[in-house]
């Protein structure tokens, strides 16, 4: 700091100027002008606004859509139908599944190769099941299927008593010299009824009538395997060239012997002593 007159310099702590004398006055304090340090304004950031760009997807073609409805529809249809009529929605389910495999990726196409696979699962269980089941039938059948024609001699309903009488017996002469001998028909019925004549040709030449028969013992020792029934067959109706004939005296009384499980036998025809060699 100077002295104001003078111009020396001076001590802080002095009141008068050591020089000259002058009364020190208090220097005024000189401010500092602080320079005001406008802040400038923040620039305020630029918000880059990021436009989402909108991505618009293209619909699927209504063709490869229609495909993969239409086959998830008739998967989900044969599926019902296979529970209800089983192999019979075998065709829609079939072509569900190729509809949808040809379809295009979508949601429809997966559940209508589901649903129609799954379907066809089922339509084959189920040919499965029905082809076991007609077996098992058929051998049930088989098993039951009792032929008349042999001997049963038990007493059913039907009174059908030595059923190995009964059937139609085709007979030629037994050991004939004849180059052509004729065949004779002898049919049995189970109402006790007997027709016989030449063979395809009963109605225009026959004899018919009821008929009883009886189991007899074999009357050789050498046959006791046989079985041997008596015959009663009276006459009512003669017919000859398809003209009616009298009835009078006249009888086919015979004896057949069983020689093959009753489907072969030898006839003796009491009345002419003709024998036969016939075969059911």
């Amino acid at each position: 700091m100077k002295c104001t007159k003078c111009g020396k310099e001076l001590k802080k702590t002095d009141k008068f100027c050591q020089y000259c004398g002058t009364e020190v006055k208090a220097e005024e304090k000189k401010t500092t002008a602080t320079k005001t340090v406008k802040e400038e304004p923040k620039k305020e950031e630029k918000k880059e606004v990021v436009k989402a760009e909108v991505v618009k997807t293209e619909p699927e073609k209504k063709s490869g859509n229609g495909l993969a409805i239409a086959g998830m529809v008739l998967g989900i249809v044969g599926l019902v139908f296979s529970f209800i009529v089983g192999p019979f929605a075998f065709l829609l389910t079939l072509l569900g599944l190729i509809l949808s495999i040809c379809a295009k990726k979508s949601g429809y196409k997966i559940a209508g190769i589901i649903t129609s696979s799954i379907g066809i699962v089922i339509q084959i269980i189920w040919i499965v099941i029905i082809v076991a089941f007609s077996t098992l039938f058929s051998e049930l059948i088989g098993a039951l299927d009792y032929d008349y024609d042999y001997d049963y001699d038990y007493d059913y309903n039907y009174s059908y008593k030595y059923a190995s009488v009964y059937g139609e017996w085709t007979c030629t002469p037994y050991e004939s010299t004849s180059a052509n001998p004729e065949e004779t028909t002898l049919k049995f019925n189970y109402d006790g009824t007997y027709i016989y004549g030449p063979k395809g040709d009963l109605t225009n030449n026959h004899y018919s009538g009821t008929f009883t028969s009886t189991e007899e013992t074999s009357k050789n020792s050498q046959y006791t395997d046989r079985k041997f029934y008596d015959i009663k067959a009276p006459v009512t109706e003669a017919i000859y060239d398809g003209v009616s004939q009298s009835t009078y005296g006249k009888n086919l009384n015979m004896e057949i012997e069983f020689i093959n499980d009753y489907n072969e036998s030898l006839i003796i025809f009491y009345n002419t002593n003709n024998i036969y060699s016939c075969k059911k």
